[in-house]
């Protein structure tokens, strides 16, 4: 083994034997309450080359630096660095108490996720994790008082031209979205919302502006989440979510932020949490109050009777599919409606339908909503139809017609093949696992192959 030249060249300048510099690196390890009993052996091995287990290299460096009158580092001991990761205390999921605090909380959030910091890890989502912010949403939405104080005193003027822009963004965003699905287009968001907090939110602006501001990030920081949520990211998704809430509070809009709930209930529901999803939309109407119109109402009680389908119970489901109804029925034309709820129109209330009953295991009423959701769909919603597809291929194959099921699957397959959504691979392999016992009829087989060709090992994870 190749001796440590520069850990030899330092115990040589201090002047210490093995011995005494073993004796040295215990002293230093029992003030600091660990016990190593390092011996001359053990130095004999670090002068060769090993590399001694952490924390003795840190405690190398201060014994050595002691003795030299120096600070050294483990560096200059020709040692690799190998201290554990410190923890990261931020994990987006509390909800900030001022202003200044959900300001820092989207920063941070956006800057670790930019930079691939390993804080989520090993976290996975927990739909109980909504409960507290929904809480909070909900109630301070309804209590009395002045909105908050937004003012900011930063190094640059914002404006309401910047304002306005961010809008834009977040508009073109989305309809990119809904044309190519989130995976593609998740990074770029990210990478701009976090621009925008550390530009536009921490610099200076009155009240007024300040509440257009937040409203405008709150929007951007919802996509973010939205396309975390299609990209398969669920915990980003939830912390997303969670923070565009309180921007919203902020913003002193109950009703987008009841659009950020329903949204919220979107992604519990699809993961199989159909009681939270069901709180989560009661919440929403609760909170949005007389600010809530009638179309982003459907948009929640649809979320409502998905929870519902996810639970199974068919009767309340109906009921709530009644209410989107009726609701979507009483809305005006899609051009008086805030951007972020005019996209739900019938063709939207279709597809929520057709997803209930294919969560309730309804095969004869998916056929009839999905096709005329797709009918009716607006140039551009490309992932929705996608869907859609799927579901009337799984329908015909629960109806035991294997024909027209490879048929319509082998439609969504192309249709999914352009997209970059995991929601859409998701249905897809959902399809193929219902598919397994005909795996060995030609039809099925031919399918299988083709799927293996577009879309490789995600439609058949």
């Amino acid at each position: 083994m190749a001796g440590n030249g520069d850990l030899i060249a330092l115990v040589t300048q201090a002047g210490l034997s093995r011995r005494e510099l073993a004796r040295w690196v215990n002293v230093v390890a029992e003030r600091r309450g660990l016990h190593l009993g390092c011996s001359h052996t053990s130095v004999a091995r670090w002068l060769e080359g090993a590399q001694p287990r952490w924390p003795i290299p840190e405690l190398l460096a201060e014994a050595l630096g002691r003795r030299l009158g120096c600070e050294l580092t483990v560096a200059d001991l020709g040692l690799r660095d190998r201290r554990p990761p410190t923890p990261d205390s931020f994990d987006g999921l509390i909800v900030a108490r001022t202003a200044a605090e959900v300001r820092h909380a989207v920063a941070e959030l956006s800057e670790r996720d930019m930079n691939r910091r390993t804080f989520l890890a090993n976290t996975a989502f927990g739909a109980g994790a909504f409960a507290a912010p929904a809480l909070f949403w909900s109630t301070a939405s309804r209590a009395e008082g002045e909105p908050e104080q937004l003012a900011s005193h930063g190094p640059t003027t914002v404006r309401d031209a910047d304002v306005l822009r961010i809008h834009q963004t977040v508009l073109a965003f989305r309809r990119l979205d809904r044309a190519q699905g989130g995976g593609d287009l998740r990074d770029t968001v990210v990478n701009h919302l976090n621009g925008v907090a550390r530009t536009k939110l921490a610099g200076s602006y009155g009240d007024e502006v300040g509440r257009r501001l937040f409203r405008a990030v709150a929007e951007l920081t919802e996509l973010a989440g939205w396309l975390s949520f299609d990209s398969g990211r669920h915990a980003l998704a939830q912390r997303y979510h969670i923070q565009a809430l309180r921007l919203a509070q902020a913003a002193d809009d109950p009703a987008y932020g009841a659009y950020v709930m329903a949204n919220m209930a979107c992604q519990a529901v699809y993961l199989g949490h159909g009681w939270e999803a069901v709180q989560l939309a009661r919440a929403a109407e609760q909170g949005g109050g007389s600010r809530l119109g009638p179309r982003a109402r459907a948009i929640v009680a649809s979320m409502e009777a998905r929870g519902y389908a996810a639970l199974g119970d068919r009767r309340a489901c109906e009921r709530a599919m009644a209410t989107a109804e009726r609701h979507l029925d009483a809305a005006g034309a899609v051009e008086d409606d805030p951007s972020w709820c005019n996209y739900f129109d019938e063709s939207e209330l279709q597809h929520e339908f057709a997803h209930s009953h294919r969560d309730l295991g309804l095969p004869d009423k998916i056929h009839g909503f999905a096709g005329a959701s797709i009918k009716l769909r607006r140039a551009g919603a490309t992932r929705r139809c996608a869907q859609d597809t799927t579901f009337m291929a799984a329908a015909h194959l629960a109806q035991g017609d294997l024909d027209a099921a490879c048929a319509k699957a082998g439609e969504a397959l192309r249709i999914t093949g352009n997209l970059s959504s995991t929601q859409c691979n998701d249905f897809l392999a959902d399809f193929r696992r219902r598919l397994r016992p005909f795996a060995k009829e030609p039809i099925a087989r031919a399918f299988n192959e083709e799927a293996d060709q577009i879309l490789g090992d995600l439609a058949a994870a």
